[in-house]
This record gives structure tokens, sequence and C-alpha cells, in this order.
């Protein structure tokens, strides 16, 4: 299954799900976050150069993926391509949320553009190919758009 059409199957499942579970609820300041999901827990990618090493410092922060909470263990600066990375948009109520690369470094490709409940948890692994570069989430609520792009480098 292309990357692509794992991402839309995921999102579309999650958002039907979700919005079953939270119905509308009021606007509340949104934030992207990714994580590099470990066997010991999930290392979160952050503006912090690390060399691509993962620098341990457990915050005590649980995050909920696929129902089992797993403790955030510390910090690196980039994911890396095959490994498992978890996307957390923090936030509340219903919020716009478009998926974005660069196939080739040629014109911007969409994986994903709808309306999503936040918060929102999408485990997912970093596509293999270099042809997924660029990988953006953009997220617009009420007037504000927050927009992070996912490093992605060797270990």
């Amino acid at each position: 299954m292309s990357v692509s059409v794992f991402v839309r199957r995921a999102l579309v499942l999650g958002v039907m799900t979700l919005t079953g579970v939270f119905g509308m609820a009021s606007a509340d300041a949104q934030e992207v976050r990714y994580f590099v999901k470990q066997s010991s827990g999930l290392f979160e990618i952050t503006g912090q150069a690390t060399g691509g090493k993962f620098v341990v410092s457990p915050t005590g922060e649980l995050i909920r993926v696929n129902g089992v909470a797993l403790p955030v263990r510390g910090r690196t600066d980039r994911a890396s391509r095959g490994e498992t990375l978890v996307n957390q948009i923090r936030g509340s109520g219903l919020a716009q949320v478009k998926v974005t690369y660069m196939p080739n470094g040629r014109g911007l490709a969409t994986i994903f553009n709808g309306t999503i409940p936040l918060p929102f948890v999408l485990p997912r692994e970093v596509a293999p190919g270099a042809s997924v570069d660029n990988l953006t989430v953009t997220v617009i609520q009420g007037g504000k758009t927050v927009q992070r792009r996912l490093p992605i480098g060797t270990r």
C-alpha cells in the first residue's frame, strides 16, 4: 500500500471515529508535534541539534498511540526513513488539516486535505524513498494557521 493511500485511510478512519466521540467543540490553540517511536517510548523531534542522536531526557508526558500510553523519553532533531513517526496535533474543536510533500523536489503534492477533530494522533512509517520529501502539516482553525515541516535525515 502506498504511503498516501495508507495516510488517507488512517486519517479518514480517525476522523470518522473521533467525530462521533467529540462532536463540535470550541477552538483551542493548536500545535503540530512529531515523535520518533522507539522500543522504550517516544522521542520528540525538536529544533535542538542532536546530530541525529536520541537524547534521553524523560518528560513524564504520556501520549496515547493506538490505545497504548507511551512515555516521552527524550528528543532528537530528525526522523530517519523507515522509522515509525507519531504525529500529534494538539488543540480542540474541528480544524482544517492539510498534509503535503514534494515528490522528487517538484511542486507540492497533497496527501490529505480535510477537517478533523483535535486532538489527533497518527502513527505512520516515514516513507523509505527519497521521492517523499518536505512533508508538511498545516492546521487552520479560527483564523490561525500553524505549519510544521518534518525534518528527515540519516542517523
